[in-house]
């Protein structure tokens, strides 16, 4: 018997392409709304009711509104999986980031509240959880990310801005330190103090890659790049959706030397590369992605599968 799935907010970025996903779903019926009542709180709580499993893509704000109705009406025992930043760091939320160690896939399992990650907290966290918990840098070291994400990752602002122009291909952001992902990186992350995150938009919709350098003498004694990437391959060796190059990979670069943030799009896989110069004593590790994908609607349906028990891939590849 199929899973009765609504997705509150189906027409924004994420939605749209959650709905897309599931379509293709084997095991799950969507419960359908017309445009018209979308925002209709008691009509939509009447069909909250049909739901095994209600989906949020909506704003913090609505999100929270919402979240509070179905607790009046419902309880803490309807499952949903919230993609906003509205609960993210809530003790009473689990973090549905499958990959982030290897007791999480169980917590998402038989959790009743889950919160999907930050697209760009998706990249970072595959990239410090591995240090942090072979102790290899302490939790009170300041981290520097670097990250560049396709437009859409702005909303319908920001994709009607690049959609509308062709001069501005590339810009930072949050210049001011204060991105909405910097508490659950340093929360998840198990860091002391936030890092300094320097996110960025290009001129590509969809796509991403987050970036960590290191410098050896930041991390325990007798740490190089073979020891870092035997971490990330023991770590990574049993999971579905993280793919690991060799070490120093010229494979994973384009044939001009470049590395892309485009090579994911429309699945949930992320992929790690890590760039190595023992002579200088420094490290860079890579995290690509799709922040639609892994980064959003890809990571909800791999969160859903797990609470219901399907195929962890099932419906996550995003068909055109």
């Amino acid at each position: 018997m199929s899973s009765k799935i609504f997705i509150d907010g189906a027409e924004g970025t994420t939605g749209l392409q959650l709905r897309q996903r599931l379509l293709s779903h084997p095991e799950v019926k969507l419960i359908s709304i017309s445009s018209d009542k979308r925002k209709d709180l008691n009509y939509k709580l009447e069909k909250f009711s049909e739901a095994d499993l209600i989906f949020l893509c909506l704003p913090d704000k609505e999100s929270k509104k919402t979240v509070s109705e179905i607790n009046k009406q419902f309880g803490s025992q309807k499952v949903i999986i919230d993609a906003s930043s509205a609960h993210r760091i809530d003790k009473d939320w689990e973090y549905g980031f499958p990959e982030l160690n290897v007791n999480q896939k169980t917590l998402i399992r038989n959790a009743t509240r889950i919160t999907n990650p930050g697209c760009y907290a998706t990249g970072a966290l595959a990239l410090i959880r591995p240090l942090i918990d072979n102790n290899i840098i302490d939790k009170s070291v300041t981290l520097n990310i670097n990250a560049v994400s396709g437009y859409t990752g702005g909303g319908k602002k920001l994709i009607e801005y690049f959609s509308n122009q062709d001069k501005e291909t590339f810009f930072y952001y949050s210049t001011f330190l204060d991105h909405k992902h910097l508490n659950e990186i340093s929360k998840y992350g198990l860091l002391k103090k936030n890092p300094i995150f320097c996110p960025s938009v290009g001129a590509f919709p969809q796509g991403m890659a987050v970036s960590l350098p290191l410098h050896f003498d930041w991390m325990k004694d007798g740490v190089n790049g073979r020891k870092i990437h035997s971490i990330f391959k023991d770590r990574y060796r049993s999971e579905e959706f993280v793919a690991l190059n060799p070490l120093n990979s010229k494979a994973s670069l384009t044939k001009e030397g470049f590395l892309s943030p485009e090579i994911l799009i429309g699945t949930n896989y992320l992929n790690i590369s890590i760039f190595s110069n023992d002579s200088s004593g420094q490290i860079w590790l890579i995290a690509r992605l799709d922040n639609l994908g892994k980064g959003a609607s890809g990571a909800a349906v791999q969160n859903m599968n797990l609470k219901f028990g399907f195929n962890e891939k099932l419906g996550t590849k995003l068909l055109k």
